[in-house]
């Protein structure tokens, strides 16, 4: 009678577990789900310095068959929101546009020296806000450090152009998926998804 006992209970035991892991990997599979759209795509460049003289030129390509839309943001050394941001719309398939961007100056300190100099910026391409949040995958961007030269006679010649470094990167939650933890993050990796750490515990850091 004992024996019949401890089978059912070691049955009941085995039973439940299953029935947990099941479930477990159910609610893991639609959490995954859920937060692939807070997985959002961008383009960024780095902290960049110019000369006096010198302006970035800023050139996206849409490589998809349809019209699609980004926002090109540029950022200080300092603050955490753009000081500048542009919405190109509807760019038309196979279509480049372009935006020429003149930081403003700013007290520079190198060492022991203090100049007047352009501002360091860096820049995010980014989707617009309430529009398609994959369409950057779908968009070739290029960054270039420019400078024209006057000449004496008022021709002018243009010298040729320092590329910046891109990475692309995914805008997606710090903590269990989906988002709970209150913080966000840049992961820049060369894959979009699935992200290497996704079942990070709610809050960690």
């Amino acid at each position: 009678m004992l024996r019949r006992i401890l089978l059912a209970l070691l049955v009941l035991i085995v039973l439940a577990g299953g029935v947990y892991v099941i479930r477990a990997r159910s609610f893991n599979e639609r959490a995954e789900a859920d937060a692939v759209p807070l997985f959002v795509p961008v383009i960024v460049t780095p902290s960049v310095q110019l000369a006096k003289g010198q302006v970035l030129l800023y050139k996206v390509t849409n490589l998809s068959e349809n019209p699609d839309s980004f926002r090109l943001m540029i950022f200080n050394d300092r603050d955490g929101v753009p000081g500048f941001y542009k919405d190109f719309n509807k760019v038309r398939a196979g279509n480049t546009v372009s935006y020429d961007y003149e930081p403003p100056e700013a007290r520079l300190t190198l060492g022991d020296a203090t100049i007047d100099a352009p501002e360091a910026v860096r820049a995010v391409f980014a989707p617009v806000p309430g529009d398609d949040p994959g369409a950057v995958r779908r968009l070739v961007a290029n960054v270039q450090i420019m400078r024209i030269q006057k000449r004496a006679d008022g021709s002018a010649s243009l010298d040729p152009p320092t590329v910046v470094p891109l990475e692309r990167c995914n805008f997606e939650p710090r903590g269990f998926v989906p988002y709970t933890g209150g913080r966000w993050y840049w992961n820049c990796a060369p894959q979009m998804f699935p992200i290497a750490e996704r079942w990070r515990q709610a809050g960690q850091r």
